[in-house]
């Protein structure tokens, strides 16, 4: 099969015609990863085939991989026992992902099918609150007692191997079950068979607690560049692991929420495709209103200014032009400066090196807008006289300034105030900035053009 391309299609050949042996081979040699993106577009009645003929241990593999709506299809379609089989070989937590999305009556049809230990298992994962290191974290994991030789910690890993979610590292708990350390698979294989593990162990184990937020235990894992992460309950015994393919997911989860929320969108867990439009229309309209609402308040800076606009008509073409600079210049500062709050890279305690940074950032490309600005309206028609042409190049700087301090200083004063800091991003900075950006512009007309 080193030649072959699966395709849906063919799939589909060898599922009609009954090849058996030849789908099973498929399902061995092919990555199961890739295989479940096809087997996705196959009718119901086609997957529940395969599950039957194929292993347990590779059904068990694929059902993690499949959309929720085919899971659900096999969950009411399999049987007390083939639901029990095949719980046998899906990690538990990830048995609990599936679940959160099934009704009602499905997830107490696999509750009841399951056996007392898969049940209790999964009664504890689900019993934590969403979105908490508890939530998604997996209870199978290496367990080893410090005064363990290597060679008996080496029989143990081969007993407990074959059910843990990774062999990578195996974690150290006394008699009452809490954690006391840690080792790589690594160490214990090229450590002397009669050392122990007491001897060979890490006791300053990084580890995260069952009911911190799943975004704080991705920044322990990025911060400490580790794998796999050790949970502990309160009294600081060992209750699981999350790997780093788990906080994989939390991670694009995030940044997916951060993007819909700088942009006005109240999130959604649902990919865009999955959204339906009734979703999407509550997501948006929310914010789409309340922007709505702050923008009179441009327009209310602009009617206080009719005046200086009925003297001199050519300064309300470039209205779109100083606020489109400072909105983007603000944009930009926010953008930075929220993704080092997210990263932990900044804090409110910043605030004064984040506003000194913005300044000279401001000042610096405001110097060089300002001239590019002046021979742009000199140049380019329509005609404006030198003075106008001036004024409007400087509260382009001066506004442009003010933006990238405004765009760096509202997110850390969210952050201060324990809110989110890209809520801040699109509703508030625009409206302020487009009111700063009004004022100082025609503030400086009024008193540098004496209108």
């Amino acid at each position: 099969m080193d030649n072959l391309e699966i395709t849906k299609e063919l799939l589909q050949e060898f599922i009609s015609e009954k090849q058996i042996d030849t789908l099973r081979e498929v399902f061995d040699e092919f990555n199961i990863v890739d295989l479940a993106l096809f087997v996705n577009e196959l009718p119901l009645p086609q997957i529940l085939f395969l599950f039957k003929i194929l292993r347990k241990d590779v059904s068990g593999t694929l059902f993690s991989y499949l959309e929720s709506e085919n899971q659900q299809g096999i969950i009411e379609a399999f049987t007390s026992n083939d639901i029990r089989s095949m719980l046998e070989h899906v990690y538990a937590d990830d048995m609990v992902d599936v679940m959160e999305d099934m009704p009602a009556n499905l997830v107490k049809k696999v509750l009841q099918a399951a056996s007392e230990e898969q049940r209790s298992e999964i009664n504890m994962l689900l019993s934590f609150a969403p979105n908490t290191a508890g939530s998604m974290m997996s209870t199978d994991y290496l367990e080893l007692d410090a005064m363990d030789t290597v060679s008996e910690a080496i029989k143990k890993i081969k007993r407990q191997g074959k059910v843990a979610e990774t062999i990578s590292f195996c974690y150290i708990v006394n008699r009452k079950h809490r954690l006391v350390g840690a080792i790589a698979l690594r160490d214990i294989l090229f450590a002397p068979v009669n050392s122990y593990i007491e001897d060979l162990m890490d006791r300053d184990v990084v580890y995260v607690q069952v009911n911190d937020d799943q975004e704080d235990v991705a920044h322990t894992m990025s911060k400490y560049d580790i794998m796999v992460l050790p949970v502990v309950n309160d009294q600081n015994c060992l209750i699981g692991i999350i790997t780093a393919d788990d906080v994989i997911d939390v991670m694009e989860e995030e940044v997916t929420e951060d993007i819909q929320k700088m942009a006005a969108i109240v999130p959604v867990e649902e990919s865009y495709l999955d959204t339906s439009i009734v979703e999407l229309v509550k997501s948006r309209l929310p914010w789409l209103l309340a922007l709505m609402i702050t923008a009179t308040f441009t327009g209310n800076v602009l009617a206080s200014y009719e005046e200086a606009l009925a003297v001199i008509p050519a300064l309300s073409a470039f209205v779109p032009m100083i606020m489109g600079t400072a909105g983007n210049a603000g944009n930009q500062a926010s953008v930075m400066v929220i993704r080092g709050i997210s990263v932990d890279d900044l804090s409110w305690k910043d605030m004064l090196k984040v506003l000194w940074k913005e300044m000279r950032v401001g000042i610096i490309c405001g110097a060089i807008l300002f001239v590019v600005v002046v021979i742009r309206i000199m140049v380019i028609p329509p005609d404006v006289a030198l003075d106008i042409a001036l004024v409007i190049a400087l509260s382009t700087v001066i506004s442009l300034v003010a933006a990238n301090m405004a765009g760096g200083l509202l997110p850390l004063l969210a952050h201060a105030c324990k809110q989110d800091p890209a809520v801040m991003a699109a509703p508030l900075i625009a409206t302020v900035i487009d009111t700063l950006s009004l004022m100082i512009y025609f503030f400086l007309s009024m008193k540098l053009l004496g209108i």
